[in-house]
């Protein structure tokens, strides 16, 4: 991979500037205080995005690089990698992600993956390496090359970590450990108290001892919806019964309306008959009243008088004047009396005619009252048969609006009971419903303080399955714990038996050309110490040499690391990582450095002695003032 092109907006104390690199070794040449640190992290920068964390630092890189005037926070960087393909990236650094085109100039950066941070990871995917590697192998930092003796052990123990793990930062142990320490702070074990495993552990204890409490309320639930079940039947019982009872009341009712308006009818026919009766008697007495004046006649007067005329006969024939003045006084009243019996007749007749007249006007109502009263009795029967199929169509009607719900014979008993009862049953149901309501309603209640218990219940159980489901992550974490130590492990062993070789022997390759022969054996102790081998043949420990050979071992352990790290040829950029070289050592380094072919060189210096040695070996190089 070679970077081309870059073009800085603004960065730190750089603003407007457009840098070109070519293959080989480029030559970034200022004075202290140019911006030569700046443009290298310019470049990480363009690559992996600018952090706003302090990271241990006083201020965070994002503010520290923040253009010194109001220039635009921004630039752009291109570059190709080993198969050809060429890229550019454009970031303002006040936004998360940065734009990639391709070299059609598309925009390709939904393309790769973002990570939490909403970091676009467009670089590890294509080179495969993460920025703490990059830094670690590809780019040496103008602070880690300035040494000093105290800082020597410091050194060793990055020597010694980039051997064990292949990162200067990272100790094989001091991995381990920090693993421990962080497995037990943030899951714990068994025999630890006060840990976020321990504190799940107690939780879900404690709520299952509540759980188990408020379970008791379950069966309670079941018996009271089982009650409240019943009770609503019975109550819908009784409220259709009572419906029904009320429905046969009204129907009673009616029927019992129309009954008494038949009795009221009735006894006008009754008043009627007795009426026909008086006028039957009426008319039965005129006719006897008429056949008595008929009866009655002067035939006993006309006998007496007969008598008595014979009787006064006899005596003028006997000449008893006596026996006859007697006898005279009797025929002239039997001769009143006959006249006065004459008129009468006479008057009788008369009579006899009137009441005839009125014998025949009585009959004559009797005959159109008998009609009438049995045109009424036709109607009054008719009427009933209506009131009783009437009764019977609402008792069918009834039947069909509670066939389902109530039992036939409960139906055909209520509708067969008397008027009197019905009021009776109704009271009692109602009585029954409104005791029916009362426990419908303390059911209720209970029902109510029973959800309570058992909503707190769900909450319990949804506590615990989110304690389980922690639990669960903590055992997986722990897991992952034991699976990254395993691997780290099984890293370390793998790369001991494999790696570790490779890298040793390309480490000596390097070491026996920058120090001319002086050193080419490096070994790696049983405790990761690194063991240099003189010349004449004794075996000294690293922290027995000078500094600027520590220095130049960790310059050949970065480029030999540079190697193994990725399959991608990364550039190798160097911060002032030359200064403390003398002139032989700096000649060597920069032959080395030429020779590899398939890698970009950038190396930031403020002083003119690398561009000497370069043209005085007649190495071709690119030269950049800032």
């Amino acid at each position: 991979m070679k970077i081309k092109k870059l073009r800085i907006n603004g960065f730190g104390k750089l603003e407007n500037k457009e840098i070109n690199f070519t293959d080989g070794i480029n030559i970034v040449n200022g004075k202290n205080e140019s911006g030569k640190s700046t443009l290298l992290k310019f470049i990480t920068a363009m690559f992996y995005g600018v952090s706003k964390n302090k990271n241990g630092k006083t201020i965070p890189d994002f503010d520290r690089y923040t253009p010194w005037s109001e220039s635009e926070y921004s630039g752009k960087i291109s570059y190709q990698l080993d198969n050809g393909e060429e890229y550019e990236v454009y970031r303002e650094f006040k936004k998360k992600s940065p734009i990639i085109y391709n070299s059609n100039k598309d925009d390709i950066s939904k393309l790769y993956q973002i990570d939490k941070s909403k970091e676009n990871l467009f670089f590890t995917e294509q080179t495969g390496i993460t920025e703490d590697n990059f830094l670690a192998t590809c780019v040496s930092e103008q602070e880690n090359v300035k040494l000093s003796n105290s800082m020597k052990n410091t050194v060793i123990q990055k020597l010694s970590n980039i051997v064990a793990t292949g990162d200067e930062n990272i100790s094989y142990q001091k991995a381990i450990d920090k693993i421990n320490k962080k497995q037990l702070e943030n899951i714990g074990s068994q025999r630890s108290t006060g840990r976020p495993i321990n504190k799940v552990e107690e939780e879900i204890d404690k709520l299952e001892a509540e759980k188990k409490e408020i379970e008791i309320y379950k069966d309670k639930k079941y018996q009271v919806e089982e009650k409240r079940n019943t009770l609503k039947d019975d109550l819908e019982d009784n409220e259709a019964i009572i419906d029904l009872l009320r429905k046969q009341k009204i129907n009673l009712e009616k029927t019992q309306l129309e009954k008494e308006k038949l009795k009221i009818s009735e006894k006008s026919l009754e008043d009627e008959e007795k009426r026909q009766e008086k006028m039957q008697e009426k008319i039965e007495e005129l006719c006897q009243l008429k056949q008595d004046k008929l009866r009655k006649n002067n035939l006993p007067y006309y006998a007496l008088l007969i008598l008595m005329i014979i009787i006064s006969s006899i005596c003028v024939y006997l000449e008893n004047y006596i026996f006859l003045l007697i006898n005279i006084f009797p025929v002239i009243l039997m001769i009143t009396v006959f006249f006065k019996n004459n008129k009468k007749r006479s008057d009788n007749k008369k009579k006899n005619k009137k009441i005839h007249q009125e014998i025949a006007a009585l009959e004559e109502e009797l005959e159109r009252s008998k009609k009438e009263y049995n045109d009424k009795r036709t109607e009054l029967e008719n009427r009933n048969n209506i009131i009783i199929l009437n009764q019977k169509n609402e008792e069918d009607s009834i039947k069909r609006i509670f066939q389902n719900k109530l039992d036939k014979d409960v139906i055909e008993d209520i509708l067969q009971t008397r008027y009197e009862k019905i009021i009776e049953f109704i009271d009692e149901k109602e009585r029954e419903q409104t005791q029916f309501k009362i426990n419908e309603k303390t059911i209720e209640v209970d029902n109510e303080n029973i959800i309570k218990k058992l909503e707190n219940l769900v909450k319990i159980d949804e506590q615990l399955e989110k304690l389980y489901e922690r639990k669960d992550e903590l055992i997986q974490l722990n897991d992952m714990y034991e699976i990254v130590k395993k691997e780290i492990e099984n890293a370390y062993q793998e790369m001991k038996e494999k790696i570790t070789p490779e890298f040793i022997e390309e480490l000596k390759n390097i070491l026996f050309k920058v120090t001319n022969g002086k050193y080419s054996n490096l070994y790696i102790d049983s405790e990761n110490n690194i063991i240099i081998e003189t010349q004449n043949g004794k075996y000294v420990p690293i922290e027995m040499l000078s500094i600027g050979t520590i220095d130049l071992i960790y310059l050949s352990l970065r480029i030999s690391a540079a190697k193994e790290i990725s399959q991608e040829k990364m550039p190798i950029i160097l911060d002032e990582s030359l200064i403390y070289y003398d002139e032989e050592r700096m000649t060597r380094i920069l032959k080395y450095l030429s020779n590899l072919k398939d890698r970009q060189i950038i190396l930031l210096t403020c002083s003119e002695r690398e561009t000497k040695i370069l043209e005085t070996e007649n190495i071709d190089y690119n030269k950049i003032e800032l």
